[in-house]
């Protein structure tokens, strides 16, 4: 399949460095019907997530407090993901009739235990990453619930579900270091490919998650600074207020050549910059909206 047409027009009409329209809302059904912290909803083109804060709260895992007494002074994230059977494309499938009903029955039951085990393995992920975002200095002996759902899955999940825990976290007031923003990109074609959707991922091309630390910035001359890692291509200086700094990167489902890590890396941090300007506009309406609504009480 030709995946970059001779155009340089991908299959839905995007060029390779451009990521699919993003919208987000803190206003969903969930914040007023399980009395959550925060709640936030992320969409990436059709790919929609939604997560929710509970906490924080008195923390319960003497456990871990008793391997690391240090761990009881710093505020613990707990992640847990789930997907909608209805969201994903390997539940669709009616149940025949007849003796066929089981054999399908026990391939959804395969297919629903591989993805419950890659959410467990994500959340695992989310959990350190989130570690080195939260100020966890600020809740000592506390805990904090995130609950998070792949609503639809149209490529890039991994992407959206991160970026709606970290606006469930600021709409549930939990400080954060910065505004860290998930991208997602994928190699093929011998073309990077920023935020692929679903019939990329079936390309089975090396796929790169990366969550970059944004910061506001003032000049729009493309990316600058160092991204993470010695590239021997920056000039900038380091010590730049627009430095773009990587706080994690993961490149699997794929063989990828060295000399192509730095382009996909900086796509990915580039991709995250235009995503914070969203993500940020959503958070100083959300808090002018919190700001009127103290006035009026």
């Amino acid at each position: 399949m030709e995946y970059v047409s001779l155009e340089g027009l991908r299959t839905d009409g995007r060029r390779p460095n451009e990521h699919r329209f993003c919208a987000c809302t803190f206003d969903n059904p969930i914040s007023q019907s399980n009395g959550c912290s925060g709640s936030a909803e992320f969409k990436l083109g059709q790919t929609c997530c939604v997560a929710a804060v509970f906490g924080p709260m008195t923390s319960t895992s003497t456990m871990q407090n008793a391997i690391d007494p240090l761990a009881q002074e710093q505020l613990k994230v707990t992640v847990e993901i789930t997907s909608a059977a209805f969201g994903t494309d390997a539940l669709f499938a009616a149940a025949p009739a007849g003796r066929k009903t089981s054999s399908l029955a026990n391939k959804n039951t395969s297919i629903s235990s591989k993805s419950d085990r890659k959410n467990k393995e994500l959340a695992l992920k989310f959990e350190q990453i989130l570690s080195q975002c939260v100020d966890a200095k600020r809740f000592p002996r506390s805990e904090v619930y995130v609950s998070a759902a792949t609503i639809n899955d149209d490529g890039s999940a991994s992407a959206a579900l991160f970026n709606s825990i970290i606006l469930a976290l600021v709409d549930a007031g939990i400080p954060l270091l910065d505004v860290f923003v998930a991208m997602c990109a994928t190699r093929l074609d011998g073309e990077t490919l920023l935020d692929q959707n679903e019939v990329e991922e079936r390309g089975r091309g090396a796929e790169c998650f990366v969550v970059a630390e944004t910061k506001e910035r003032k000049k729009t001359d493309g990316l600058k600074g160092n991204i993470g890692f010695n590239s021997k291509n920056n000039d900038d200086d380091a010590n730049d207020d627009d430095v773009k700094r990587i706080v994690s990167y993961d490149i699997y489902g794929g063989k990828l050549a060295a000399t192509a890590v730095d382009g996909v890396l900086r796509a990915c941090a580039k991709g995250c910059d235009e995503v914070a300007t969203v993500m940020r506009k959503a958070m100083k309406k959300r808090l002018a909206k919190l700001a009127s609504t103290t006035k009026n009480m």
